[in-house]
Order: C-alpha cells, then sequence, then structure tokens
C-alpha cells in the first residue's frame, strides 16, 4: 500500500512548492472532469437544446425526464450516430493556434414498448432500455509560444534540491528522477543534493498537445405512464461508465542560448475507467385543453469507482548527437468520485400546431462532491477535499429551444443553453486570482440547428450542436505565462427511427 502512495501522481511532498501546486489542479480536474457532464440524446433533444424536462415521446428524453415516456402512445426505437470534432483555439506567450481532431461517436440508441394498463385511470404503460453519450471526452490541443530564460528544467531543479540523487526516483519519480537521467538537472559540483537546470538563459520554444480520447455513457432502464393523459410519471434506473486515454507531450526546443541542450521531451500518460449507478425520477404536468407542459425531474448522485494508470517517459536531445531516455514507474489507482444532485425545472407551450417553444432550469451543487480512496493516505485525502470544498461552486443551467412544424411532415428546430462556472477561478498563494481554471469547470455555452422528416411510422433528421468553454492553464507548474483560450465540441448528430 505504501509503494501505492508513493508512486502516484495525486501525492506530494510537504514541502515541495512543485507538488503543492500540481497535486492541488490535478485532484480538482480530475473530479469535475467526471462529475460535470454534458449529455446528447437524439437529433430531436439535441436540438432543442437539450431543454426536454417539460417533452416527451422522444427517447432523448428518457435520459433528462422519464416521465416523458408515458407521453408515448406507440412503441419506438432509434439510432442516432455523431461525427465529431473536439479542439480548441489557444494562446500563448503572444502566439495563438487552432487545433481538432474529428472522430464518430454512438449517439442515443434505444428502444421503447408502450402497452395498455388494466387501469382506469393508468390506461398505459411504456418501458424503455436505451444508451446515450453523457460526455465526448474526444479533443486536440496544442498551446505554443516562446520564452526567455524560463524553462520546464527550472522547476525540475528546484523540485530536486535537497533529495540526494540516488533518492530522486524514491521521492520524485514521475519527473525529477526522469530530468536526473535524461542530464535535463545535474548536480552543483561538490554536492550531491543541489541542482542546476540544463536551461537557464536560454530562449526557448515550449509546447504542450493533448489527445484525448473517450467517453462517458449511461445504460439505462426506464417506466413511464400517465395518470388520465394528465400527470406523466417516469422513474429510470441505469449504469453509467467512463473510458479516457488522454496523452500530454511537453516540448522545450532551443533557439538561442549557450546550453548544450537542444531540445526535451515529456510525455505524460493516462488511462482511465469507471462506472457508477445512479435513478432518477420526473413529473410532467399537462392540464387538459391547455398548450403548456410542466416537468420536474430529480437525477441522484452517482460513487464512481475510478481506475487510474499513469506514466511518463522523458527524452532529451543534445548538440553533439548524444540523446537519453528515462521511464517513470506505473502508477496505479483506485479512487471514489460522488457526483452532485441535480434537479430540473422545465416549461413547454405549443404554439397551435405550428410551433413549439421550451425552457429548462437547472440547479447542481459542485461542493457536494466528495473524494475518497483507500490507494493514498489520509493527508493526501483530507487536502484533495478540502481542494474541492473551497473550489467548487453551484451551477446553474438555462436551456432552449424552438421548433417550427411545417406541414405535418419536416420539423425545423433551433436551440441552446448556457450554463454557469462550476468552480471559481483559482488563486496564488497570497490568495490572488492568476488566471488559471479548472479543467472543464467555467462556463459552458452550446447552439444547435437541426431538422426532421417525420412519417406516420418512420422519421429521419441531423442536428448540429457546437459547445466551447473558456481555458486557462499553466503549461507547468511556475511557469510565469498563463495559456488561455477556448476548448469547443461539434457535433452532426443524425438520428433515425421506427414507430409501430
Amino acid at each position: 500500500m505504501e509503494m501505492k502512495r508513493i508512486w502516484s501522481r495525486w501525492t506530494f511532498t510537504i514541502g515541495s512548492l512543485l507538488f503543492a501546486l500540481v497535486g492541488h489542479a490535478q485532484g480538482l480536474d480530475d473530479v469535475m472532469l467526471y462529475s460535470r457532464m454534458d449529455p446528447l440524446g437524439t437529433a430531436r433533444s439535441t436540438g432543442l437544446g437539450g431543454a426536454m424536462t417539460a417533452l416527451g415521446a422522444d427517447l432523448g428524453a428518457i435520459g433528462i425526464n422519464p416521465a416523458g415516456l408515458g407521453m408515448y402512445r406507440s412503441s419506438d426505437m432509434s439510432l442516432t450516430l455523431g461525427l465529431g470534432a473536439g479542439g480548441a483555439s489557444t494562446s500563448f506567450a503572444g502566439a495563438s493556434s487552432v487545433t481538432a481532431a474529428p472522430h464518430l461517436i454512438v449517439g442515443q440508441i434505444g428502444g421503447a414498448i408502450t402497452m395498455p394498463l388494466n387501469s382506469p385511470y393508468f390506461k398505459r404503460g411504456t418501458f424503455a432500455l436505451a444508451y446515450r453519450p453523457l460526455k465526448d471526452l474526444h479533443q486536440r490541443a496544442e498551446w505554443a509560444g516562446e520564452q526567455d530564460e524560463e524553462s520546464l528544467t527550472q522547476q525540475l531543479a528546484l523540485q530536486a534540491n535537497g533529495t540526494a540523487f540516488d533518492s530522486l526516483w524514491h521521492q520524485h519519480p514521475f519527473d525529477a528522477d526522469l530530468a536526473w537521467y535524461t542530464y535535463l538537472i545535474d548536480t552543483v559540483p561538490g554536492t550531491n543534493d543541489q541542482y542546476d537546470p540544463a536551461f537557464s538563459g536560454e530562449r526557448v520554444r515550449q509546447s504542450l498537445r493533448r489527445d484525448r480520447s473517450g467517453r462517458m455513457g449511461e445504460t439505462s432502464i426506464a417506466f413511464g405512464t400517465t395518470y388520465e393523459d394528465v400527470l406523466h410519471i417516469g422513474l429510470a434506473i441505469g449504469l453509467t461508465s467512463v473510458e479516457m486515454e488522454r496523452t500530454d507531450v511537453y516540448t522545450e526546443q532551443k533557439l538561442s542560448g549557450p546550453s548544450p541542450l537542444d531540445r526535451l521531451t515529456f510525455n505524460d500518460r493516462l488511462q482511465v475507467s469507471g462506472s457508477a449507478g445512479f435513478w432518477s425520477l420526473g413529473l410532467i404536468l399537462q392540464p387538459e385543453n391547455a398548450p403548456i407542459r410542466l416537468g420536474w425531474t430529480y437525477r441522484s448522485g452517482s460513487v464512481f469507482s475510478i481506475d487510474d494508470f499513469y506514466t511518463v517517459d522523458a527524452t532529451s536531445d543534445f548538440s553533439d548527437g548524444a540523446g537519453f531516455e528515462w521511464n517513470s514507474p506505473e502508477s496505479y489507482i483506485r479512487y471514489r468520485i460522488r457526483t452532485p444532485r441535480q434537479q430540473r425545472l422545465g416549461l413547454s407551450w405549443t404554439l397551435a400546431k405550428a410551433a413549439l417553444l421550451t425552457v429548462d432550469y437547472g440547479r447542481s451543487d459542485f461542493r457536494t462532491a466528495t473524494f475518497s480512496s483507500d490507494d493514498l493516505n489520509g493527508a493526501d485525502v483530507t487536502r484533495i477535499q478540502s481542494d474541492l470544498d473551497s473550489a467548487f461552486a453551484v451551477e446553474q443551467q438555462f436551456r432552449g429551444g424552438l421548433e417550427f412544424r411545417i406541414q405535418d411532415t419536416w420539423r425545423f428546430r433551433m436551440g441552446g443553453g448556457w450554463r454557469s462556472a462550476a468552480a471559481d477561478p483559482q488563486t496564488d498563494f497570497n490568495g490572488a486570482i492568476d488566471g488559471t481554471l479548472i479543467e472543464d469547470g467555467s462556463g459552458i455555452v452550446h447552439w444547435a440547428l437541426g431538422g426532421e422528416y417525420r412519417a406516420e411510422e418512420w422519421y429521419a433528421g441531423a442536428t448540429y450542436r457546437h459547445t466551447s468553454t473558456e481555458t486557462g492553464r499553466r503549461l507547468y507548474a511556475l511557469s510565469p505565462e498563463v495559456a488561455t483560450g477556448r476548448t469547443g465540441l461539434g457535433l452532426l448528430m443524425m438520428s433515425i427511427g421506427a414507430r409501430f
């Protein structure tokens, strides 16, 4: 157990400025990434901005408000596929870059079976089984720019100071030890625990490229019914899973200066998998002969059990042709994240048969998120939980959508939404805001446009959706420059289905 505690990217040595910064940010970023969801659905639910709390008779509503199943009068099955590009527009040290990586995803897939019930008040019920993506984790981003007299090697030397070179493998296996074996740091003559960096007065080009793939998804079983076609009731239970691979490649290339080092590279690799359970309950009130519907839904928090695999390797290239490489040990830990509960309210208004307007409001208190692990010592777990308590915030969500109906067969939709920041901006040791942001914790804006053709027994539609959020990070903990920009995800969702 002690070996896991030491060889983990989550832990830090008391008194180390570097690890205090890195450990703080790492814990916050990971918990936020797996707690804050951005669910997708069918072309219809996506085109309406996800504002489906007061709507139904669509498989995309199962994960939002299972009471929507009570509106079905026939059975339904559908498949949604997506073509996406996750990228970023970034700025660092006066330089800008735009990157993106295309990918395919499976969107909503499932079926709903509607049957009569032997009751004068509950005349029909609908069972449904469906899968939907909760978060598309594909992303490519790059931050790059030129710096004078600033280098990661300076931070590594500072980190290593006070530790004998033959103990670096034990104290700093993911960074300073790699730097020692690749000659990015070297001992000051006459000492064995004080270090000089390979770059100190040079001008270097620094870059960080992130390639991430994976998804969060949920498989749910739900039942919905209706009381005299006025009050629709639904309940869903399900399993949420996450799979992610991420590679961060940090490089420094010498542009000018006396150092014999030409280039350094750190490859940071992370693999994550996990699962959790959830349940949700919903109601939709549809007053008789009224054009409006009111919806409410509650979704429980989930306790994710996460398996975390992590390795780093470093390489260096020198002007005399020499090159060196060293690998870290493999880190594996298991930890648990409790995600916040969520409640949503919705209102929809049917404008004769020509149009439909829908709006949603949601609230999640990320301050209730918790972190625990048997593979870390109590001090590390307490530190991470303290970070969550002080940095996370209450998120407000506003979503809306508008649908126009042409004849009985064509639907055109537009929708969007805004989510407030789920975490406060980060601060330095003096308590001042320093420009860095918790990954995926900033305000989120999304919009969507789509259309659909509906025949009597089948339908097909497509929706384009774009999401973006602000980013602010340092390429390494003690970098004086903050890299800024926006990450985004564009998705073309295509649905086809049949009713019977």
